[in-house]
């Protein structure tokens, strides 16, 4: 009788335990979410930013090489877009050979020295009409008081098909909105087969200069500067497209 009561009471005791052993209602985490750690860093986003063609100015000066004025006018830019990564900018800079432009001489002389420009002798435009900057990458310098960036420029110039590697420096907003870059380049003209009337074949005595003209004197008041400066002013459009 004691060992049918001792099993009994052993069942019920199991019994309660697998009540109480039922498992837990489960309960959604409250967990805190910092959103702060969210937050990606807006330049490592690769952007793309469109450049504002009516905006841009670019801006050219040459000359002879022996005179104290130079001549001076503008260009348009055909195109250009800039991807954004890490604070790096590369892309491309269309400008329209064809809209070349004089600012320092009266009409008539203006529309020859214009006209002999866009000739074979120096651009050939009809046959070449534009003109590419290929950035390939850039390098921050300094960081000025102002939020911009002074920043060293690596690309690639390409005219008349001719293309040569080409760096120089530029200051650079990538805070705003809206996006700019100032800065001068120069290039060697010849470097791109424009060699009319070029200062590379002064010394060379069976150059053009000492073929054709009776001194070498006389030749010296008709050589062009090889050497020929661009400032730019280079603006974009209002925000970022990401890609």
């Amino acid at each position: 009788m004691k060992k049918i009561l001792f099993i009994i009471l052993l069942s019920n005791l199991m019994f309660g335990q697998l009540l109480n052993n039922q498992e837990p209602e489960l309960k959604p985490l409250k967990k805190s979410l910092n959103i702060s750690a969210l937050k990606m860093d807006e330049t490592n986003i690769d952007s793309r930013i469109i450049l504002d063609t009516a905006r841009s100015k670019i801006a050219w000066l040459g000359g002879l090489k022996f005179a104290v004025s130079n001549h001076d006018g503008e260009l348009k830019m055909s195109n250009g877009n800039i991807s954004l990564k890490n604070n790096i900018i590369s892309g491309t800079v269309v400008m329209d050979m064809s809209s070349m432009t004089n600012n320092d001489l009266s009409a008539g002389s203006k529309e020859r020295l214009i006209g002999h420009l866009k000739s074979p002798d120096f651009f050939h435009v009809t046959k070449f009409p534009k003109a590419k900057l290929n950035i390939k990458s850039s390098k921050i310098l300094e960081k000025l008081e102002s939020g911009k960036y002074k920043m060293l420029i690596n690309a690639d110039m390409t005219i008349k098909d001719k293309t040569n590697p080409i760096n120089f420096e530029a200051i650079v907003d990538l805070d705003s909105d809206i996006k700019t870059a100032q800065g001068k380049l120069s290039f060697d003209r010849s470097a791109f087969g424009v060699e009319y009337r070029s200062e590379m074949h002064l010394d060379n005595p069976n150059s053009f200069w000492n073929k054709v003209q009776t001194s070498r004197d006389a030749a010296k008041d008709k050589v062009i500067r090889d050497i020929i400066e661009i400032n730019f002013n280079i603006v974009s459009l209002p925000g970022m497209l990401s890609k």
